[in-house]
């Protein structure tokens, strides 16, 4: 009886039913799944052996960890600011949506705050002239660092005016004694620096200056960089902020609004300093 009631064309070949179709979907999509499984399982093993071999090799894996984010800072598609947010004229908030603490230092890529800030600053620019929020023209430069912080590396550039100007200079002039010390002279990218802030009353309020510090060790030794391969990883973000700071004062971006460019004209440095309103000249800035 059942097989009077299978259905078979005029060929003899038999026909299927709905069922016997969802089944044969069905073993085709196992045979499918199962084929990919063990393609992936044979993947995540040679992936598994790779990674097996950096870890086995020290240096390597640490290169690979100092390297890990080279080549795709932009990818959020924001400058790598780290600016001092200030109550009433910043706008910057942070990653759970919530505003910063006044004179909180803020990182841009990752929208967080610091009190205060451990880093390697790589290098900074010349001086050149760009109007402020307010239209009138004033003296900038740009530093570039790499913030230390729970075994991150975290690249930024600083806009520096007004009476961030001067702080700065003097860790110029003291950053200067080690790159000149002989018998053997220390980069500026191989020292610690630890960032705070300083509030300043103005008649436009409250603003805020960055205070550089050497870190030394007991003996008063400059905490140096000793690791090879996160020495050369500071030296090649050296060049790569170079040319990320020298296209911003071609086509000048503000750190209050990383998407305004402007124009701006390239000027010797001979700005009048802000706290003493004194005349420096390009020969007194050690950059």
């Amino acid at each position: 009886m059942e097989r009077e009631r299978e259905k078979y064309d005029r060929k003899g070949v038999k026909n299927m039913t709905g069922i016997d179709k969802l089944r044969q979907q069905a073993e085709k999509l196992k045979a499918e799944t199962e084929e990919k499984a063990e393609a992936d399982v044979q993947e995540t093993a040679i992936v598994k052996s790779q990674l097996d071999m950096v870890r086995g090799n020290p240096e390597l894996a640490k290169m690979y960890t100092d390297n890990a984010r080279v080549g795709s800072e932009n990818l959020g598609g924001t400058l790598p600011t780290l600016s001092i947010y200030t109550v009433g004229k910043s706008k910057s908030l942070l990653a759970n949506g919530s505003k910063p603490n006044d004179g909180a230092f803020f990182y841009a890529p990752t929208r967080e705050q610091f009190p205060t800030v451990d880093a390697h600053i790589l290098t900074i620019s010349h001086g050149f002239r760009a109007p402020d929020m307010n239209g009138v023209d004033k003296f900038n430069q740009i530093m570039g660092g790499v913030i230390v912080s729970n075994g991150k590396q975290l690249p930024f550039i600083m806009f520096v005016r007004g009476i961030r100007l001067q702080p700065m200079w003097d860790f110029g002039k003291e950053a200067g004694k080690y790159t000149h010390a002989k018998p053997v002279s220390i980069p500026m990218f191989a020292l610690t620096v630890h960032l705070t802030q300083q509030s300043v009353p103005s008649k436009f309020g409250d603003n805020w200056k960055v205070i550089f510090k050497i870190l030394h060790d007991e003996e008063e030794f400059p905490i140096l960089v000793t690791d090879t391969g996160e020495f050369q990883f500071l030296r090649d973000m050296v060049d790569v902020l170079n040319e990320t700071i020298d296209k911003l004062i071609e086509a000048k971006a503000t750190d209050e609004d990383p998407g305004t460019v402007e124009k701006v004209t390239e000027v010797e440095p001979e700005p009048i300093a802000p706290d003493k309103q004194e005349k420096v000249t390009a020969e007194e800035i050690p950059f």
